[in-house]
């Protein structure tokens, strides 16, 4: 998501704050007479160490009230091994090509002394994907006890508002992060995971806030965990200018709101009479009730029109525009919810949320950059909906944009005029019932007793099915193909499918949560074995592979499951004349957690055997989105549980 309506935002505020000087920022340098770090043993088996780690951010005045940023990095970085050489042998510089540089340095530092500075004209320009361009080179000569020292400047448009990591899967022996600028302008740091005090001093014109942070560990990534969010990191903003509002703090989050919601809601009389039209063209204000006129608006728009996040020019998202093109950027497609919502009498409110799995919206500290994500919320159901996700539909949203906090713009009108104050409050997600993936299969053997045939139904609603929705409506027939034999596979360990059928994949089927349904039939001879006169069946198999969580590492990370949901399975075997079962309490397992008696997660099976049919049911459940660090060993021990079951294997002896 593009933070389309920030620049404007930004734009309309700067010239009242700022005022013309000739720059004067930092220079930065190095040590003329470097030597190699002699590190503590405890760093050895490290691939890399981060000796030196400093950001510099500097705002300097430009002639007609203008002013700059200037971003400013500097590392050295201790290499010991060859995973280390390979990290760091290509120094990636997150320069764009809108971006002046104003200086770039580098050097390797060999442990017998020598010395390697970089070439210049090595420096190389990497297009992207998304089309932007940005620098790159290769640092020479590297080898294990080597030092690669490098620092860069560039000078970018100006904002207020930022976040640095400080964090890696490097240790990091000394950070620093600080902000300059003229005096009169005050800006807050607040440190994330860590603590540590900012100072902020005033040297002549310029005033340097710094926050600095010694040895730090690096981190690995783990499984369930949130690792972006839960790195260490500082965000920054601009909180006061002395020069023109003395004392008055900027940037508010009742500042955002206000304006999020000008420019949401201002309208000309042409658009209001071209969204009319729309409304009385396709019968929306003849339809019985809010719900039912939520959804036929999204599924008409996101069928209809297309949402293009990287168009943000002011014609481009011009309701006119958008109706007459059918696109429309992150601002053009949000006014045209808005006004058709405001024309049937819908009551909403607009939300900005970030994800949880990279940043939060701060009660308490005002970064608007992480208000990325738009949303509506219709106060009469509690409920939500993603303007700017075709592969969503109401009430559900991108799981991350949930279970955090949202920004609420909440309207207020004073007479004839109307604005918006902030709320911060948690963003909920759908209870846990609704998402699931359910297997519901039937397992038979053949006559000669080396293959199976798996009538399987695998079951996905909820946050479950976006994925499979999205890749079935979006996909070629090829690549459906490809997809169904996957999923087969998972439940039968075979490519051999008989037949298929997928049920309920249109969008529209989300919003009342009809289950997506897919009904293979295989044929399967991997879950059957002979020995002998016995057979071996792996049953567990039949409900897909199960991650394991084995480590050796303490955790670091609390829990993040992306979203609460059940996981129920069926399995109906069909026993063999003249065969029993010899061992059918191995499928008995019961591991369950419960928080003041409340079951929160658990995995538990058991079985019945009525005839000649075995009927086993799994009913794996995590009630909960997170999960804190007290509670992992519970929830390994589940997780494990369902990894524990994949591995039983039934054992059928000829009866007498």
């Amino acid at each position: 998501m593009k933070k389309q309506f920030l620049p404007l935002i930004i734009f309309l505020v700067t010239g009242q704050y700022l005022f013309g000087q000739a720059p004067d920022i930092e220079k930065e340098t190095w040590s003329a007479k470097p030597q190699i770090n002699t590190l503590d043993n405890k760093y050895s088996k490290e691939s890399a160490v981060i000796i030196y780690d400093s950001r510099r951010v500097e705002f300097a005045d430009q002639a007609k009230e203008e002013i700059a940023e200037y971003y400013t990095i500097h590392k050295i970085i201790h290499i010991n091994d060859d995973r280390g050489i390979e990290d760091f042998n290509k120094i990636y510089l997150g320069i764009s090509e809108k971006s002046d540089i104003v200086d770039i340095r580098a050097r390797t530092l060999l442990p017998g002394g020598k010395i390697i500075e970089l070439d210049q004209s090595n420096i190389k320009d990497l297009k992207e994907q998304d089309g932007n361009v940005y620098k790159i080179f290769a640092m020479e000569g590297l080898e294990k006890g080597c030092e690669i020292e490098y620092f860069y400047t560039y000078k970018k448009p100006a904002t207020f508002f930022g976040r640095e990591v400080l964090q890696s899967i490097f240790p990091v022996l000394e950070s620093k992060f600080q902000i300059i600028g003229p005096k009169r302008l005050k800006f807050e740091i607040k440190p994330y995971n860590f603590t540590a005090p900012a100072s902020d001093t005033v040297i002549k014109d310029k005033r340097f806030t710094q926050v600095k942070l010694k040895a730090t560990s690096g981190v690995e990534e783990e499984k369930y965990a949130s690792y972006d969010a839960n790195l260490m990191r500082v965000e920054f903003k601009l909180s006061y200018n002395d020069a023109t509002r003395s004392g008055e703090r900027l940037f508010t989050w009742n500042e955002l709101a206000k304006r999020v919601f000008g420019i949401y809601t201002l309208y000309t009389d042409k658009e209001v009479s071209k969204v009319a039209e729309l409304v009385s063209s396709n019968g929306w204000d003849k339809l019985a009730d809010e719900v039912t006129k939520i959804a036929a608006v999204e599924n008409y728009l996101k069928k209809n029109f297309a949402y293009n996040e990287e168009l943000s020019s002011e014609d481009g998202n011009k309701l006119e525009t958008v109706l007459q093109n059918k696109t429309g950027g992150t601002i053009g497609t949000l006014r045209l919810y808005s006004l058709i919502f405001k024309a049937l009498d819908i009551k909403f409110q607009f939300v900005l949320t970030g994800n949880r799995n990279n940043y939060i919206i701060d009660k308490d500290f005002e970064n608007w950059n992480n208000c990325e994500n738009p949303l509506f919320y219709f106060p009469a159901e509690n409920k939500f909906l993603a303007p700017t996700r075709p592969d969503y539909r109401y009430p559900w949203i991108f799981p991350a944009w949930g279970n955090t906090n949202g920004l609420f713009c909440k309207s207020t009108s004073l007479g004839s005029f109307s604005t918006a104050i902030a709320e911060i409050k948690d963003i909920p997600l759908e209870d846990y019932t609704k998402t699931f993936e359910n297997i519901d299969t039937k397992l038979e053997l053949n006559t000669s007793a080396d293959s199976l045939t798996i009538d399987a139904r695998q079951t996905y609603a909820g946050y479950a099915a976006v994925n499979l929705r999205d890749a079935f409506n979006f996909s070629n027939d090829e690549q459906k193909g490809k997809i169904v034999k996957e999923l087969a596979k998972s439940v039968s360990s075979s490519e051999h499918i008989i037949s298929s059928e997928i049920l309920n994949q249109d969008f529209e089927s989300a919003g009342t949560n009809i289950p997506l349904v897919l009904h293979t039939v295989t044929k399967s001879g991997e879950l059957i074995e002979s020995a002998g006169n016995k057979l071996l069946l792996k049953i567990g198999m039949a409900i897909g592979p199960q991650v394991e969580m084995y480590q050796e590492k303490p955790r670091q990370e609390p829990i993040d499951m992306d979203f609460a949901h059940v996981e129920e399975r069926k399995i109906d075997f069909i026993i063999p004349k003249g065969y029993a079962i010899s061992n059918p309490d191995d499928l008995k397992i019961n591991e369950t957690y419960k928080e003041n008696g409340e079951l929160t997660m658990g995995f538990v099976t058991d079985y019945v055997i009525k005839g000649n049919v075995l009927s086993i049911h799994i009913m794996e459940q995590y009630r909960r989105t997170l999960y804190p660090m007290n509670q992992f060993e519970q929830f390994r021990k589940i997780i494990n549980a369902s990894s524990d079951f994949n591995k039983v294997v039934l054992v059928l002896e000829k009866k007498g």
